[in-house]
């Protein structure tokens, strides 16, 4: 093998610097040196390297790329989560303030149902209210019942098509021997039950001109001692027809409970007259008024504790 003289020089400062068998190098010529001629690479080396610095390039790439997708994921999702952040903190507010206005509301429900339970309380305990609401209770039903002093209730009537209300009423007032005109009605109609499954026909309301007509027309109708569908020429079964003053419910009511009292402590008289329910216990006794239920149980009593 030929010896070249290598490029390499030896340094010593001196020579207790250096080791036997040592020898000092410079780094810098070195890594500034190319490689001799006499050296070479092996086969395909050369050509790896650029390959080598073009997948870095990719991949530096590729790294930069993920980065900014990333970064931009990530605000993204910032974004979202400072909104929701955002949306909650509306809800909250919002379920605050509903919170607030059902407490209120509680409390405003709670104050008024101590009051009326207040009231009740002193409704209930004070005599002297129960008296007054009792005596505005039957001046209203008095001023319902006077409403309909001129009116009169037909109730079992049967109902036809086509029917003529006006016609009917004037073939009763023949039967009952009681003429009226057309002048005298100023009204005539049916009115539904309060019950709709009442099969019974609805009732016929009359209405006078006058309380002195309605009051002889009831009257006639009384004496008459009943009518019937055949006696006004109505064709069908032949069915009992009643004739009475207009009453309200209430009045209806009480005077119901007054029969049944009556019955069961031996009176024999109880009828209407103008609204107001009339109690009688014999021929020879006296007449007195039935105005609310309280009157059924102070007046109406057995004969032997009268």
């Amino acid at each position: 093998m030929t010896t070249v003289n290598s490029t390499f020089t030896q340094e010593c400062e001196t020579e207790q610097d250096l080791r036997p068998g040592e020898m000092s190098v410079n780094e810098s010529f070195i890594e500034n040196e190319s490689p001799p001629p006499y050296i070479t690479f092996r086969k395909g080396v050369r050509s790896v390297i650029p390959a080598i610095s073009d997948l870095q390039q990719e991949f530096k790439t590729l790294q930069s790329s993920l980065l900014n997708r990333l970064d931009s994921w990530f605000s993204k999702q910032e974004t979202k989560f400072n909104t929701l952040l955002n949306d909650f903190d509306e809800i909250k507010t919002t379920l605050k303030f509903i919170s607030d206005k059902y407490d209120d509301l509680d409390k405003r429900t709670h104050d008024v149902s101590k009051r009326v339970s207040r009231i009740e309380q002193q409704l209930k305990s004070t005599p002297v209210f129960e008296a007054r609401i009792s005596e505005l209770e039957t001046k209203l039903a008095e001023f319902e019942q006077k409403s309909r002093n001129c009116n009169i209730e037909i109730s079992n009537l049967p109902e036809k098509r086509s029917e003529n209300l006006i016609q009917i009423l004037e073939n009763i007032a023949k039967v009952i021997k009681q003429p009226i005109s057309t002048k005298d009605i100023v009204t005539i109609h049916r009115v539904p039950h309060m019950n709709p499954k009442i099969s019974r026909p609805k009732n016929v309301i009359v209405k006078f001109f006058n309380q002195a007509t309605r009051d002889n027309f009831v009257s006639a109708a009384r004496l008459s001692k009943g009518i019937t569908t055949e006696q006004i020429n109505m064709h069908g079964a032949v069915q009992n027809i009643y004739i009475n003053e207009h009453l309200t419910i209430q009045s209806k009511n009480l005077f119901r409970q007054t029969r049944e009292a009556a019955k069961q402590n031996g009176y024999r008289f109880v009828w209407i007259k103008r609204g107001t329910v009339l109690v009688r216990a014999s021929e020879t006794s006296a007449i007195f008024a039935i105005r609310r239920e309280q009157d059924i149980l102070s007046k109406i009593k057995p004969k032997d504790t009268k």
